[in-house]
């Protein structure tokens, strides 16, 4: 019973933030990735505030457990995965984001002690191989600044997994909707001074932006934000975060044909061997992942 709602929400998360690199690609032209990050956390809290003012009580040893969960879901994430859409192609956030499953079925065995077979060693190497042809490829054209902006990309994905193991526990105790309107408050005020500073340093920005700039801030905060958002932790909720997160796998379709027709960036010939490789890893997983399923089946 639980499945179907949970598919719903984890795949429409999915979609929005597919699409999101791109978008953000090109509203970071016009609006400072501080001020950006801290204008789609304050705005989406408002908009979740209205629907959890009768219950804002967080006992007080799940406060730094919510607050590191923050910092690795959203300050973290959001700067690694902003600064590196300034650096490299948006089309390669969207393919670098399939690995996410691996890595959370990684990070699952060492937290929480699931069985890790040769299949999934082999699927992560494989995966990883992929990787590393997309990430390695601006190295050996000579583009260093797309080289960092992939790295980039990668450790904000590792920074995601972390928030799933952190968030999974918090989840336990409370609702989406009220985690997800802390997450936002907390975000939002660690990225307020380093929006004030930006402001101060150039306070004509504003004046830069237009109409896909406005729309940006728009998607980013009504879509990638207080909906994906909250969909995503209602859908962590109903489904372990191993399985959760194979919803992944669907990241880069939107994102790949947002990023062609947005932004009219080419897929590359090492983007395809690269992309081959990840889909070869991922699917190595997925059958791990299966298996793993029947077998505690056979066992209940």
């Amino acid at each position: 019973m639980k499945l179907k709602p949970a598919f719903l929400l984890l795949v429409t998360s999915t979609v929005i933030w597919g699409a999101t690199a791109p978008i953000m690609k090109v509203t970071l032209t016009q609006v400072p990735l501080f001020t950006l990050a801290f204008t789609r956390q304050i705005l989406a809290a408002g908009l979740l505030l209205p629907f959890v003012l009768n219950d804002l009580k967080i006992q007080k040893e799940d406060l730094k457990p919510l607050i590191l969960t923050t910092l690795l879901g959203t300050n973290i994430n959001l700067f690694l995965f902003f600064k590196g859409l300034e650096l490299t192609e948006a089309i390669n956030a969207s393919i670098i984001t399939a690995a996410v499953p691996i890595i959370t079925l990684f990070a699952a065995h060492l937290y929480l002690k699931e069985k890790l077979t040769l299949r999934l060693i082999l699927a992560s190497i494989t995966a990883f191989l992929g990787t590393l042809v997309i990430v390695g490829a601006p190295i050996l054209s000579l583009n260093l600044k797309a080289a960092i902006g992939n790295l980039l990309l990668i450790a904000a994905t590792f920074a995601f997994v972390a928030y799933e193991i952190y968030a999974k526990k918090l989840l336990q105790k409370y609702s989406a909707l009220k985690l997800t309107f802390f997450m936002f408050v907390i975000a939002a005020v660690i990225f307020m001074p380093f929006s004030a500073f930006e402001f101060i340093k150039n306070p004509n920005w504003p004046a830069s932006v237009n109409i896909e700039g406005l729309l940006g801030i728009l998607y980013g905060v009504f879509l990638a934000s207080a909906l994906a958002s909250y969909f995503w932790q209602k859908g962590l909720s109903l489904l372990p975060a191993g399985e959760a997160a194979l919803f992944f796998y669907i990241d880069p379709i939107s994102g790949i044909i947002a990023s062609i027709m947005l932004l009219g960036e080419r897929i590359s010939h090492s983007f395809t061997l690269g992309a081959i490789l990840i889909v070869v890893g991922v699917f190595l997983a997925e059958h791990h992942r299966k298996n793993h399923i029947l077998h505690k089946r056979r066992i209940n």
